[in-house]
């Protein structure tokens, strides 16, 4: 788990944007390059084996119209670079996607300890998408 911690310490300090208003940093998932997500996620599979077999498997919304027509179409053509390619970068998203729930959790943690780290005590506007001080 250190190691988990640690990556997302890792995108909040390099990723991670101040906001003036509020004098904090923030991070969404959505922010961070691909490649970092898809390392995030090998991670994550890599830590803990229930999550690689949900992301990997049925229970990933992506599983029936994506991963498995991915996996038949290079099964059949194993040796066409182009459907290795395909297959390769259709599981990667789809796994990410899956985990982008699990990487968020990870970043907020970071994001309290960067901001506490670096004298941003505070409490966010929005956290987790609802409203802490009620509606604005």
């Amino acid at each position: 788990m250190n190691q988990l911690n640690s990556f997302a310490y890792e995108c909040v300090d390099h990723y991670g944007r101040f906001d003036k208003l509020d004098d904090f940093y923030s991070l969404s998932v959505s922010d961070l390059p691909d490649f970092v997500k898809h390392e995030f996620a090998a991670l994550i599979i890599r830590s803990d084996e229930a999550y690689a077999c949900e992301a990997t498997g049925p229970d990933n919304k992506h599983w029936d119209n994506k991963m498995l027509p991915a996996l038949t179409s290079y099964l059949a053509n194993s040796t066409d670079k182009d459907e290795a390619i395909e297959f390769t970068s259709t599981w990667r998203d789809c796994v990410a996607d899956y985990l982008t729930d699990k990487m968020q959790e990870l970043i907020d943690d970071a994001l309290n300890d960067f901001n506490s780290d670096n004298g941003y005590n505070h409490e966010p506007s929005y956290y987790y998408g609802v409203p802490a001080h009620g509606p604005i």
